[in-house]
């Protein structure tokens, strides 16, 4: 799998980083990568992207036509992409939901034997309340 950073990219297209820059900002979509900040690595895919970006642009075609070329390109590869990421999204849902329902479990069981508890805190305040006299001859029956 062939990698490149924003200044590869440039070189190769020979147009400067900042153009690089500019073009990956406007077609988000398109530009695929891999990891974040200066670790940033841009698939071949972008290479091929901002090939087509740059040549539209070198022949005065407008932002929507440049989208529209890139959309009918890779669309294929997108739908994929994108279907592979709600297949992610969905599996994280579930895991999410599982885990939500696990708490709510453990939050219910909490929620009785806190019951219980003060029901015995209400019997033992009872209790106390009680004469020791009382209690005892009441022990003795």
């Amino acid at each position: 799998m062939e990698l490149y950073t924003k200044q590869e990219l440039s070189k190769i297209l020979s147009i400067p980083p900042s153009t690089v820059s500019y073009y990956i900002d406007r077609h988000p979509a398109y530009m695929t990568s891999q990891g974040t900040g200066r670790k940033k690595r841009y698939l071949r895919q972008t290479l091929e992207a901002l090939k087509v970006v740059v040549d539209m642009t070198n022949n005065n075609r407008d932002k929507d036509s440049i989208s529209n070329e890139l959309l009918s390109l890779y669309s294929k590869e997108y739908e994929i992409q994108s279907t592979a990421t709600a297949i992610t999204t969905t599996e994280q849902q579930q895991k999410l939901i599982e885990a939500l329902t696990t708490n709510l479990k453990e939050i219910s069981d909490q929620k009785k034997e806190i019951q219980s508890l003060r029901d015995d805190i209400k019997e033992l305040r009872e209790y106390i309340k009680t004469p020791l006299l009382k209690r005892i001859f009441k022990r003795g029956k």
